[in-house]
């Protein structure tokens, strides 16, 4: 899985169980690993947006279909050297505890980028 860092750029998680925000290193270029993440986004995501271009920062919300609750996904990515860190977040809007469907969705988009590298 991915890994705690201590520089994370996107916000802590609250202390409720909703939340999760970890970093992942891809030994990738950073334009490789931002098309595989637009494409998951638009296949995936209910909307998304680029938020900075420039500094390559993300914004998505997903929706739980037969409730309607919605999580906002955040990413921001830096290349260094021959890697790309892709730092992400996703918490739920409402609520203290998701099922666990934050965290399977941050696995699985990572999961996803490294399986399209």
């Amino acid at each position: 899985m991915a890994s705690k860092k201590q520089n994370h750029p996107l916000p802590p998680c609250p202390s409720t169980p909703n939340c999760v925000r970890v970093s992942k290193d891809f030994k990738a270029g950073i334009e490789q690993v931002y098309e595989r993440l637009l494409y998951i986004f638009e296949k995936e995501a209910h909307k998304f947006e680029v938020i900075d271009a420039k500094r390559i920062e993300l914004h998505a919300v997903y929706r739980i279909p037969f409730l309607g609750f919605k999580d906002d996904v955040d990413v921001i990515m830096e290349e260094s050297n021959t890697k790309t860190v892709v730092y992400i977040r996703s918490a739920s809007r409402v609520g203290t505890y998701d099922l666990g469907v934050n965290n399977r969705r941050v696995r699985w988009i990572l999961k996803k980028i490294a399986n399209q590298l």
